[in-house]
């Protein structure tokens, strides 16, 4: 039997040539055999050598274990051989015959074999032909296996389809490739179409890019682009085109780059953004009109996320806070509230567990109730009273939560005045009341003993009856009309009219009308000024001011005691002093004598009634006149009573 081990034949061929070593031809065929032998074992492709008539004369062992078949299997076989696949038998034969008639084409055919165990195999059959000696043409054929390369085709080419399918589907999507001309390589429908609406052209394949845009803003804008990408760089941009100029695009441009690494073309891709450019265009609009509103309203309005970062601070957070909308937006919301809390309460981990509460919305008795708090703005050391009421904003994705927050410090002093102006008033009420009680009460019971016992009354107790009626009577003159002046000060009805008076005569006319008093209690009162000395003065007010302080001494001042009435002129301004030798007071009770919230009623050496009430609208008076009041010590005993009036009418405003 043969062997079929190409080494086995060759050592055979080997021994017979070493027996026939004597035959001159022997090194002549050791030659040819160790040739074969070396093609053999480096043509790595099935060799297959045939006749004229189609017998298989020779196949390699590369070719053998390519179909499966043994070279004994082979060698001799006439067609059908039996790696021929049924599948493509027909082009088979047809290349057999063609080889046959020497009409085999260069490239080869690319035909389907069949391996032993049934697996096809896709291979190329290139044919050499060759005339021997004897006149006989012989056939070699050089099959190489290219089932892995046809996978690989056929992978590409659906990748291929697939791409271009991927490609033409984007009816948003414009792609495109010109080469180093700006000549068309290709483009998908969408630039078609694109280029029919911006310019009416058909643009066709090998069509100059360029010269189908007739528009030459458009067409110097991509042909910079083009000329970047053609240098290598990519580029983008956003720009509306056509003759009406309502298509906006975004379009970007990259080189196309050979093996060797130069640039040979340029793509271009670009969408059709005109409805994002509107709807972005109008939710600009929008959110500045938003933003607009929102600065506009006075009160604080912050908004933040689940998360608790600020999206919103308006002008009135900014106000309120004094943290600036740049340092508040897109920070926690506890950060910036722990800042503002004043000291004595800031406690960070109390107010994160709140803040979560409302971020997991654990605490709905938080929302929409007004709450009051206190603050203090960055940058500052005073207080601030604050109403805040929190809400939650439901949205599709997510919860945002609004806090709108109020100043009311202004309003909360407001409500202290009111409240101290109100119990001021009870007070002042009770006071007046139990003022007047006293005057009425001796009027009632003097002229109801006048009614009963006048018969039995003699002259001289008539006449003290009445000196006392009579000092009743200034006194109860004197708080009325303190009264009904300083109600109608409050309620602005007083008409300020400062002129040009001499200080004397109005001091002099101010107290005729407590001559009575005065000398009930055989008081001095002198007056001490420069006779031509004139102030600038309401003349009504100013008798005002003297009468109430005069009476204020007439009241503590000791019978036979001294009142002095002085005025000094030093710049701009008239300081005038009245002074008395009074009882000596506490210096508790002198800081209260102008306050309207310490108005209480006041006892004279004889027990004499009055009340602060004129002396505060003493204070009023003069600060009406823009000057200032107060009360100094005298050494000894008694006390100066003093305050500035402007000396001319341009001196008023710098008092």
């Amino acid at each position: 039997m043969r062997s079929n081990n190409p080494d086995e034949r060759l050592k055979k061929l080997e021994t017979e040539i070493n027996e026939m070593a004597g035959l001159e031809y022997a090194e002549s065929l050791r030659k040819e055999i160790s040739f074969r032998k070396a093609i053999e074992n480096a043509i790595p492709s099935g060799i297959a050598v045939v006749d004229d008539k189609g017998k298989q004369l020779y196949v390699n062992q590369a070719f053998c274990k390519m179909v499966g078949w043994d070279e004994d299997e082979l060698i001799g076989k006439r067609p059908p051989y039996p790696y021929w696949s049924s599948q493509g038998m027909k082009n088979i034969e047809e290349s057999f015959r063609l080889t046959i008639l020497n009409q085999a084409p260069a490239e080869g055919f690319e035909l389907v074999f069949c391996h032993r165990s049934g697996k096809l195999i896709d291979v190329n059959v290139t044919i050499s032909s060759f005339l021997q000696d004897d006149g006989r043409t012989f056939y070699l054929a050089n099959v190489v296996d290219i089932t892995e390369r046809k996978k690989a085709e056929e992978e590409v080419k659906k990748s291929h389809l697939l791409l271009k399918s991927s490609i033409e589907s984007q009816k948003d999507t414009i792609i495109f490739s010109v080469d180093r001309d700006y000549n068309y390589l290709y483009f998908n429908n969408a630039h078609f179409a694109a280029m029919k609406n911006l310019y009416n052209i058909d643009v066709s394949a090998g069509m100059n890019f360029l010269k189908s845009i007739s528009i030459d803003v458009d067409r110097n804008l991509i042909k910079t682009n083009f000329d970047l990408a053609l240098k290598g760089e990519s580029g983008s941009f956003i720009q509306y085109f056509g003759e009406d100029r309502n298509e906006c695009y975004e379009c970007f441009f990259n080189p196309v780059l050979n093996e060797s690494n130069e640039v040979v073309a340029c793509t271009g891709l670009a969408r059709n953004i005109t409805e994002r450019r509107q709807s972005e265009q109008a939710l600009k609009e929008s959110e500045a009109k938003f933003k607009e509103i929102i600065n506009q309203i006075h009160e604080a309005i912050i908004v933040f996320d689940e998360q608790g970062e600020v999206i919103i601070w308006n002008n009135g957070a900014e106000n309120v806070s004094g943290i600036k909308a740049e340092d508040a937006v897109s920070k926690s919301i506890v950060d910036i509230r722990h800042q503002i809390t004043p000291v004595q309460e800031r406690d960070k981990q109390q107010l994160e567990k709140m803040i979560q509460a409302v971020l997991q919305q654990k605490s709905p008795d938080l929302f929409n109730k007004i709450i009051d708090s206190e603050i203090i703005p960055m940058n500052s050391d005073s207080l601030k009273n604050v109403q805040t009421i929190l809400f939650p904003i439901k949205l599709e994705q997510c919860h945002l939560f609004c806090m709108v927050v109020r100043d009311t410090t202004e309003i909360k002093q407001y409500e202290r005045e009111l409240l101290r102006i109100s119990e001021d008033k009870d007070k002042f009420y009770s006071m007046i009341a139990q003022y007047l009680y006293n005057p009425f009460n001796l009027f009632h019971g003097f002229t109801k003993m006048i009614v009963e016992e006048l018969d039995t009354l003699s002259i001289r107790e008539i006449q003290k009856m009445v000196v006392t009626m009579s000092k009743s009577a200034t006194n109860l003159y004197t708080l009325l009309d303190n009264l009904l002046q300083w109600t109608r000060m409050h309620q602005g009805k007083i008409m300020f009219k400062p002129q040009k008076v001499n200080f004397l005569i109005i001091s002099m006319d101010a107290i005729s009308i407590l001559k009575p008093n005065i000398e009930s209690k055989k008081l001095t009162v002198s007056h001490s000024a420069d006779s031509e000395l004139t102030v600038y003065a309401d003349t009504y007010m100013l008798k005002t001011i003297l009468r109430n302080l005069v009476t204020n001494a007439i009241r503590t001042t000791r019978d036979e005691g001294q009142i002095e009435i002085s005025a000094i002129h030093r710049d701009s301004t008239i300081t005038v002093t009245v002074s008395d030798d009074g009882i000596e007071k506490s210096p508790g009770y002198l800081t209260k004598l102008f306050d309207s919230s310490e108005m209480h009623a006041t006892l004279g050496l004889a027990e004499e009634k009055g009340s602060t009430l004129g002396l505060m609208l003493c204070k009023d008076f003069v600060e009406k006149h823009g000057g200032k009041i107060w009360v100094d010590t005298k050494k000894g005993s008694g006390y100066d009573f003093k305050f500035t009036l402007p000396s001319t009418a341009g001196s008023i405003d710098r008092l």
